[in-house]
C-alpha cells in the first residue's frame, strides 16, 4: 500500500483535507488502547469504558441511535483471571506477557516445583489414525512440555479438531497430565470455546532452558462470571431510500488484562476497526446516501461471535432490507493490500470494491469464502450479503502486549478509508 502514501505526498493540497479525520481517528486508536481501556475486556469495567466512548462519538457525528437507545446489552459467561499469573523456571521469574502466558481457560492453579517433566513432541493423539505422540511416555501426573506448532506436514490422518491445543491439552489431561506446558516462538492470548481440565501455560522458547527445568507457577481464574455488556449501534437515515439499509461493523472488544499490571492494547485488533468505521460514519454524516447507514460496534466477537450473534436475533433493521454488511477488523497493518472475506460468495459487490480501488490505491484485494473468522459470519449465515475486510499480511503483532499505536502502519489504514468510502458509494448507486 506504500504507492498510496506516496500519492498523498505528491498531491500535497489534499492532504490537509484528509488530515482532521485521520488525526481523530488516531486519537480514537490512541484511547481505545490506552491503559485506561485495560484491553477492552471483561476482568474491569474496560468494555464499558470502550462502549461509552464509541457512543459519545456517535452523538458528536450527529448520529442518531439504531432504536430507541444507542446500546443493546446482553449477557453471557466468561473466564477471569483477576490476578497477575506468574510463572518461574529454575527459580527465576518470567515476566508475563512476554516471557509467558497462561491458556486463558485454564483453572485455577499453583505449583511450588518439583514435579517431573516429560516431553511429547506436539502433544498429537490420534490412536484411531495410528497417531499417539505419548507412545512410551507416562504423563500421569506430570507436567508434559509439548510444541505449540504442528509438525510439517502434519501426519496423514490427524483429524482437524486433534491439532487444536484445546484438544491437545485435553488428550494430556485424560492421560494423567498435571499441566501442559507450550514452548512457542510467539505468545498470543485469548480463550478458548470451553474451559480447560488441567492449567496451561504458553512459554516463549527464549525463555526455555535446554534440559528438563524446574517450574512454578501460580495461576487464579474466576470462571462463567455472568458479565452484562452491548453492542452500539447508530444509524444515518437515507435520503432516498431510508429503509434500506447498508451495514458497516467493528467489534470494540479484546482480549483484556491479566491481574492490575498487565494489559492487551489491540491498537490493530480491533481499536483500528472501531476508529475506520467511526471515520466513515464521521464522513457519511456530512455526506449521507440514499439508502440508511446503520454503523455497529460489537462486543464479545474474542468470545465467540457472540455479540453479532445476538444482533442477528435481535436486529435493529429487519435483516432482509439490509442490502450489505461491510465488517472491519485488523485495518492497519499490512504488507500485501486488503483480504475480502465473502468476496468469493459476492462477485457483484467485489467487482465494486476492485472498481473502488482505482482511486484508493490499496494494491491487491484478495477474495476467499465466508468463514466464521469475525463479526459477518452471523449475518452472511442468516442471508445478508456481506464482506469482511482486513487488511493482509500484516506485522502487528496478534493478541499480544505489544499491539500498540505506535507501530500502526496509517498509509495502509488510509487507503482503506478511501476504499471502504467509495465502496460504500458505489453499493449506494446500485438499483
Amino acid at each position: 500500500m506504500r504507492r498510496f502514501f506516496l500519492f498523498m505526498i505528491m498531491i500535497g493540497p489534499h492532504v490537509a483535507g484528509a488530515q482532521p479525520w485521520l488525526e481523530a481517528a488516531r486519537r480514537d486508536v490512541d484511547t481505545l488502547a490506552s491503559p485506561v481501556m485495560a484491553g477492552r475486556g471483561y476482568e474491569g469495567d474496560g468494555h464499558i469504558r470502550a462502549a461509552a466512548y464509541i457512543e459519545a462519538a456517535f452523538r458528536e457525528a450527529g448520529l442518531p441511535p439504531a432504536s430507541a437507545a444507542y446500546t443493546q446489552p446482553f449477557t453471557f459467561p466468561v473466564d477471569l483471571i483477576g490476578e497477575t499469573p506468574h510463572l518461574w523456571i529454575n527459580g527465576q521469574p518470567i515476566p508475563p506477557g512476554r516471557g509467558f502466558l497462561p491458556i486463558a481457560s485454564s483453572p485455577s492453579a499453583a505449583l511450588d516445583g518439583g514435579t517431573r517433566l516429560v516431553r511429547a513432541g506436539a502433544g498429537l493423539y490420534a490412536p484411531e489414525a495410528g497417531i499417539n505422540d505419548y507412545e512410551g511416555i507416562d504423563a500421569a501426573g506430570a507436567i508434559v512440555v509439548l510444541d505449540e506448532a504442528l509438525p510439517a506436514p502434519a501426519p496423514e490422518g490427524l483429524p482437524p479438531a486433534a491439532r487444536s491445543l484445546f484438544y491437545r491439552m485435553e488428550a494430556a489431561a485424560a492421560l494423567g497430565a498435571q499441566a501442559v506446558v507450550f514452548l512457542s516462538e510467539t505468545l498470543s492470548h485469548g480463550p478458548f470455546p470451553q474451559n480447560t481440565t488441567i492449567p496451561g501455560f504458553i512459554i516463549h522458547r527464549s525463555y526455555w532452558p535446554e534440559e528438563l527445568p524446574d517450574l512454578a507457577f501460580r495461576l487464579t481464574t474466576t470462571r462463567d462470571v455472568s458479565i452484562e455488556t452491548k453492542n452500539v449501534a447508530a444509524l444515518l437515515p437515507g435520503t432516498e431510500q431510508p429503509d434500506h439499509f447498508l451495514v458497516v461493523t467493528a467489534h470494540y472488544d479484546h482480549v483484556g488484562q491479566l491481574g492490575p499490571d498487565l494489559y492487551f492494547p489491540g491498537a490493530n485488533d480491533n481499536a483500528s476497526g472501531v476508529a475506520l468505521m467511526l471515520s466513515l460514519a464521521r464522513y457519511f454524516a456530512k455526506q449521507p446516501l440514499r439508502r440508511s447507514l446503520l454503523f455497529v460496534a460489537f462486543s464479545g466477537e474474542e468470545q465467540g461471535l457472540i455479540g453479532s450473534r445476538f444482533m442477528v436475533e435481535h436486529p435493529p433493521a429487519p435483516l432482509a432490507s439490509i442490502d450489505f454488511l461491510l465488517n472491519l477488523d485488523m485495518v492497519a497493518s499490512g504488507q500485501d493490500g486488503v483480504m475480502a472475506v465473502g468476496g468469493a460468495d459476492f462477485p457483484d459487490a467485489f467487482a465494486l470494491l476492485l472498481e473502488a480501488d482505482s482511486s484508493a490505491g490499496v494494491g491487491r484485494i484478495g477474495k476467499r469464502p465466508n468463514a466464521p473468522n469475525s463479526d459477518h459470519y452471523p449475518f452472511l449465515m442468516a442471508g445478508v450479503p456481506g464482506f469482511f475486510l482486513y487488511t493482509n499480511r500484516g506485522t502487528q503483532p496478534y493478541h499480544s502486549v505489544d499491539d500498540v499505536p505506535a507501530t500502526l502502519e496509517w498509509d495502509d489504514f488510509a487507503a482503506v478509508f478511501e476504499l471502504t468510502k467509495g465502496f460504500l458509494r458505489r453499493l449506494d448507486a446500485r438499483e
